[in-house]
């Protein structure tokens, strides 16, 4: 997994905690619980927006129901963007739990809060939409004796209780939910009973029978998940010393064989007052997201507030990733004199002025990635990269999705026509550009890269390369077929249940 950037995107000295994430429209959307403390009365939920992927942030609205509103979640269902969470209120003494929301279909103008119909005290978490309805696993909140029930909605306000998925010791609560558009559902449930192990949950639409397997090497809270082709991530909370809960990080983990394997460890800071994570798939890579959290591992400007209780929102940039086209390459043995990268046109490999020859697989060190230092020997100039790629699985003239990384200035072409132009600089970067290019109406499914690479004064060493198919990549809650990913052991079989 590569960690592209993360980047603290609140800095106001308030309790700013449990995230939500979505792509809404083009844009990127992040929600979260503003407060004075971690439980307080004054909560409320934020929401920003940022229409360049990150980098900037502008505030959209501020949601609070008639208490404490807290745990916020995004989700869309294409046509409108949900904002989710619940307020804890007193009932007849007892601490008790409203869910609600808002929505908006323009990221600009939201409903006010709207109390949920039909969940009673239960806390809908991390709803999701599918196929024209509404899921979600809430949980009841008494402390010991909590449940998690399946809900159903038809317009995301009136929801139906259809089942119980779980209850006992255990005190199973927050469960994070993950639908694709192929049917398939993947669930992370904390539990709070015990050593507080989760489960990872998997199910196949209409989402009936649910297989449930036990995480037990790793305990998690404010649990989090994704999926990737066969692989399944999750992250949260994570307590790595047993039986010392005040000593947490917020990691990330692939499951692998039953267990969590660990990735990455985000800034967590000392205690345990941090993570809440949402996962939001980039729209133009399947493999790239954008992840919030809350952390308090940086002192807020002002050096009278304390920094352990004054947490911030963070947003990091991170791709799960993928293996490149490793071979099949040729390069110019020559490297074209300093020129001007804009009028450089394209070359045909039999072009004798620039000697193709085939160039080296990627290295041990650097398998994915297309290393031609050899041929650049630190001299300046340009040099050519062409490579026919075979596209299987996309019908003539339908969109591939092209993922590249370089080290110096570049200039594309696709079949013959320019596709991209574009700086760059040391390091080359996987997927540091997507292109959507159109697969050939002639001559089969081989299609032709050509990259022209300005070696950057000499410091240039090579590229990255891969594509998909774009109506398979990204996997959106949508009603378009799509085929059916591959599948590990363990949700293979929970389809099967579900059929």
């Amino acid at each position: 997994m590569i960690v592209h950037s993360i980047r603290r995107i609140t800095n106001d000295a308030r309790h700013n905690a449990f995230t939500g994430c979505c792509w809404f429209k083009g844009n990127l959307y992040v929600s979260y619980r503003q407060g004075d403390a971690h439980v307080c009365h004054h909560g409320r939920v934020v929401i920003l927006r940022s229409r360049d992927r990150g980098a900037s942030w502008d505030h959209v609205a501020v949601l609070r129901g008639p208490a404490d509103s807290r745990d916020s979640h995004l989700y869309t269902d294409g046509e409108r963007l949900y904002a989710v969470g619940f307020c804890a209120l007193k009932k007849n003494g007892a601490l008790r739990a409203r869910s609600g929301g808002a929505w908006s279909a323009d990221g600009d103008r939201w409903t006010t809060w709207t109390p949920y119909e039909g969940t009673a005290d239960n806390i809908l978490w991390r709803p999701q939409f599918f196929a024209g309805k509404h899921y979600c696993a809430g949980y009841d909140y008494s402390p010991g004796q909590s449940a998690v029930f399946w809900f159903e909605s038809g317009d995301g306000r009136r929801w139906k209780k259809a089942r119980r998925l779980h209850s006992g010791p255990e005190q199973p609560n927050e469960c994070y939910l993950e639908i694709l558009s192929s049917g398939k559902a993947t669930m992370l449930m904390r539990c709070e009973g015990g050593p507080r192990h989760p489960y990872l949950c998997a199910s196949q639409y209409p989402f009936r029978k649910w297989r449930m397997q036990k995480l037990a090497n790793i305990s998690i809270a404010g649990p989090c998940l994704w999926t990737v082709d066969d692989d399944v991530y999750i992250g949260g909370r994570w307590w790595s010393v047993k039986k010392d809960w005040g000593v947490a990080h917020t990691a990330i983990f692939k499951v692998v064989k039953g267990k969590a394997e660990l990735e990455c460890v985000l800034p967590s800071g000392p205690g345990w007052d941090h993570s809440y994570m949402a996962a939001a798939r980039h729209p133009d890579n399947a493999r790239r997201f954008a992840i919030s959290f809350y952390s308090d591992a940086v002192a807020p400007n002002d050096p009278t507030v304390n920094q352990w209780t004054h947490p911030d929102i963070y947003l990091a940039d991170v791709t799960c990733d993928a293996a490149c086209l490793r071979d099949g390459f040729l390069v110019s043995k020559r490297i074209a004199p300093p020129a001007n990268l804009e009028a450089a046109s394209c070359p045909e490999p039999n072009d004798r002025s620039l000697a193709f020859r085939k160039a080296r697989a990627g290295t041990i060190r650097a398998p994915d990635f297309l290393d031609i230092s050899h041929v650049i020997n630190r001299q300046p100039g340009l040099v050519y990269i062409v490579r026919d790629i075979k596209i299987t699985g996309v019908p003539s003239g339908g969109t591939v999705r092209l993922h590249l990384g370089y080290d110096g200035p570049v200039k594309v072409w696709w079949n013959g026509a320019q596709a991209f132009a574009g700086p760059g600089a040391n390091p080359a970067i996987k997927d540091q550009t997507v292109l959507n290019v159109t697969a050939s109406r002639r001559g089969g499914s081989v299609n032709r890269l050509v990259i022209a690479l300005d070696t950057n004064g000499g410091k240039a060493q090579g590229v990255f390369v891969r594509w998909e198919n774009s109506d398979a990549a990204w996997e959106r809650i949508t009603n378009a077929p799509r085929p059916r990913p591959k599948l590990n052991a363990f949700v293979k079989e929970a389809l099967d249940e579900g059929k």
